[in-house]
């Protein structure tokens, strides 16, 4: 995972691999939605990054036979993934980027 900022008017989130939809959508929550980019794609693509949601659905990209064959990954995400990897993203960026410190609701 990488972030840039451009001073206080933008905050760019780049996430590897094919991650879900659920990401940009918590993110945007979590963050100022109107001050944030979301990227994924980014500097590798090990597979698809399944959300809680997409684990406890199964489906092709939250199982360990649909996706991740193709990938070369023996079984599938753990629960906890998409904590970790938000946990991650609200380390990296400046606290003025976030809904609460910004009065987002």
């Amino acid at each position: 995972m990488q972030t840039w900022t451009f001073g206080d008017d933008l905050a760019m989130v780049f996430l590897a691999g094919e991650v879900v939809v659920d990401y940009s959508l918590r993110l945007k929550r979590e963050f100022d939605a109107s001050r944030l980019w979301i990227n994924a794609y980014a500097n590798d693509v090990p597979c698809y990054i399944p959300s809680e949601r997409i684990l406890k659905e199964g489906g092709y990209e939250g199982s360990a036979i649909g996706s991740m064959v193709y990938y070369d990954k023996p079984a599938k995400f753990a629960p906890g993934v998409e904590n970790q990897i938000v946990s991650v993203v609200h380390d990296l960026l400046p606290h003025q980027f976030s809904a609460q410190h910004s009065g987002v609701k």
